[in-house]
């Protein structure tokens, strides 16, 4: 099988997006894939959560031209930690393709690369190496106008016939439909974006507790109602 690479983008913070990136790594190497999450975040949040060292040399290595290791969070599920040097002259002068090129003789059934929130050069990177797009929102306003400036860069790379991803999908995070918001985000996004589907990642405090313990989301409660709706999102990346 061909391999898949998905870009999880937000543009705004503090939307879930790591969380999402993670707990899908961890659904799809449950299901017999080699996964590698790419930590593109200075911050090596999807490193941390994972439950491995967030300060070994990892993706800015590899932009760099190193050869880092992968770190093992679980069996089939691997990361390679993002970090400060992530933000230095270096990376910052990468050309857009450059990750696409580093990664692609990895061995690996899935890349997932897990872009930061307002660094537009390092989620450019990922978003032009993937060829899937899973942008994350919840239903706060900056965060749907976040999603939607990410949506715009991926449609006119498409028009301009630019390398990157040619399939994404929306991602609505922790969603309680108890909060009035929350009830109606669903149907403002099918309003503004038709032809785009759209995927409920609901409210879960197991993946606040996989995160804060370190532990892959499918190791720490695989019946988990948020591990429901990222195996929803897995059959989408491969079947859809």
């Amino acid at each position: 099988m061909a391999q898949t690479r998905i870009a999880v983008a937000a543009r705004k913070g503090g939307v879930g997006k790591t969380s999402i990136a993670c707990g899908l790594s961890s659904v799809m190497a449950s299901q017999g894939k080699r996964v590698l999450v790419i930590d593109l975040d200075p911050q090596s949040n999807a490193a941390y959560v994972l439950g491995t060292n967030p300060t070994a040399p990892g993706t800015a290595d590899l932009l760099s031209g190193g050869s880092p290791r992968a770190l093992e969070a679980s069996p089939d599920l691997y990361v390679l930690p993002g970090g400060p040097d992530l933000a230095g002259h270096t990376i910052q002068s990468l050309d857009p393709e450059d990750l696409a090129d580093a990664v692609t003789s990895m061995d690996y059934d899935v890349l997932i690369f897990d872009c930061p929130p307002g660094v537009e050069y390092l989620e450019r990177l990922g978003l032009v190496a993937a060829d899937v797009a899973l942008i994350c929102t919840d239903a706060h306003p900056l965060a749907v106008m976040g999603a939607g400036r990410v949506i715009n860069e991926l449609k006119l790379r498409q028009q301009k016939g630019r390398r990157g991803a040619k399939r994404w999908a929306l991602a609505l995070s922790r969603i309680d439909l108890r909060r009035s918001m929350d009830q109606s985000l669903d149907q403002q996004l099918a309003t503004a974006y038709p032809t785009i589907d759209r995927f409920i990642v609901h409210q879960d405090s197991a993946v606040s507790w996989a995160g804060a313990e370190r532990v892959p989301l499918m190791k720490y409660d695989s019946n988990c109602k948020a591990a429901k709706d990222l195996k929803a999102i897995a059959n989408w990346v491969f079947n859809g």
